[in-house]
């Protein structure tokens, strides 16, 4: 699983304990929307501040929604606060760097709550692969859609952050109708990607940085593997930054770029295999995200 370090603790066995995870999940994120949309209010970000606040409304109704679930069912609320544990360490971890940070954006606040709501759609995936019941799976299926359109709304919000921060014009969003058109843009994307990750790991290793030439080798590498026929042209190459912690960050640049087009493929989908593959290539490039933010973090 590209997004989580680790497996979940424990299978989901029954309904009660899907509903239990569900509602800490739910209660989690409005309290950490609740402390961006104030953050963002106090730095006079106001169009992110509302994009926050929107989605503490939905979780809200998420969170009565599960109650009425329950009951549905005959069962009590669950104490969503005894199934905190249940839920990945990685979505605690990078909810506290988020709010932690003195100079957040709006954009970085909004890149780390897609890659927060793509790890909850990551769990949920989880539950429905190793579910033994019928009814866990059909409704963790349902749970995992409702975390890849609130990702969607933060990609298209963390687009305009975007234009906002840097004055740059809206690019078109990247479509595919069929398999076979996803698989030439599959090709040219992750081709030109690996491409330029590869050069920054060159320079990384010139520069001395061992371990982050190592981590954007094996990226590179991984990326060429999600070619769907294999290697293809090497695309041309930016220019390559000065210094390590720079080069880190055109690096984190360039698979957030692929990210977002994997992203628009799946969210103007109507063919399901198209939808599917798109899902899963943004998927292990979201993965390299985290392995990218976290290796920023560790130079300090």
């Amino acid at each position: 699983m590209p997004l989580l370090r680790h497996e979940p603790q424990g299978g989901v066995r029954s309904l009660d304990e899907l509903l239990g995870i569900a509602l800490a999940l739910e209660q989690e994120a409005v309290r950490r929307y609740t402390q961006l949309a104030a953050l963002m209010d106090r730095r006079g970000e106001t169009e992110t501040a509302a994009t926050f606040r929107a989605l503490i409304a939905e979780e809200q109704d998420h969170v009565q929604a599960v109650d009425g679930w329950a009951h549905s069912l005959g069962r009590p609320t669950p104490d969503a606060p005894a199934f905190l544990w249940r839920l990945p360490p990685e979505l605690a971890a990078s909810w506290e760097e988020l709010t932690e940070r003195t100079r957040l954006t709006p954009y970085q606040a909004l890149s780390l709550a897609v890659v927060n709501e793509q790890r909850a759609f990551a769990f949920y995936s989880y539950i429905v692969a190793s579910a033994p019941d019928d009814s866990v799976r059909s409704h963790a299926e349902s749970l995992a859609r409702e975390e890849l359109r609130h990702a969607a709304l933060l990609r298209r919000e963390r687009r305009k952050a975007f234009r906002r921060e840097r004055g740059r014009a809206d690019r078109k969003p990247a479509r595919a109708d069929t398999p076979a058109e996803l698989e030439r843009l599959a090709v040219a994307l992750l081709s030109a990607t690996a491409a330029e990750h590869s050069a920054l790991a060159a320079r990384l290793l010139a520069l001395g940085d061992d371990d982050g030439a190592a981590l954007l080798t094996r990226i590179a590498a991984e990326e060429e593997a999600l070619i769907p026929s294999g290697p293809g042209a090497a695309a041309a190459q930016a220019a390559i930054p000065d210094t390590d912690t720079a080069c880190l960050r055109a690096a984190v640049a360039a698979s957030e770029r692929l990210a977002e087009a994997f992203g628009d493929v799946a969210a103007q989908a109507t063919d399901e295999l198209v939808l599917n593959e798109s899902l899963r290539l943004q998927e292990a490039v979201v993965g390299h995200l985290a392995q990218l933010a976290e290796r920023i973090d560790a130079k300090g």
